[in-house]
């Protein structure tokens, strides 16, 4: 469990401002969250017997597959360059 110092410290590491009607909420709810990764952490996995036999969906082999002309994938699109889409939001192009 969680204690109130430390989800202080943790609001502060995060740059959060705490609210004091959450705190008792905040601190059950990250508990909550903790316990179940401890329960994930110490969770086994059975190799034994069947789980090792190849039920072939584990692997496939990889298939190639001709994809559709880079002309008609473009051929809505707004504007293009290089083969690619041009994204704009609304000051500009994006990124």
């Amino acid at each position: 469990m969680i204690t109130y110092d430390e989800l202080k410290k943790l609001a502060a590491l995060s740059k959060l401002s705490l609210d004091g009607e959450d705190t008792d909420s905040l601190i059950r709810d990250i508990s909550s969250i903790l316990e179940f990764a401890d329960a994930v952490a110490e969770a086994t996995v059975d190799l034994s017997g069947d789980a090792q036999e190849d039920d072939g969906w584990s692997f496939r082999e990889d298939v190639l597959v001709p994809s559709y002309p880079v002309e008609e994938i473009l051929s809505n699109a707004g504007e293009q360059q290089d083969g690619f889409y041009v994204a704009r939001d609304r000051g500009g192009l994006i990124g």
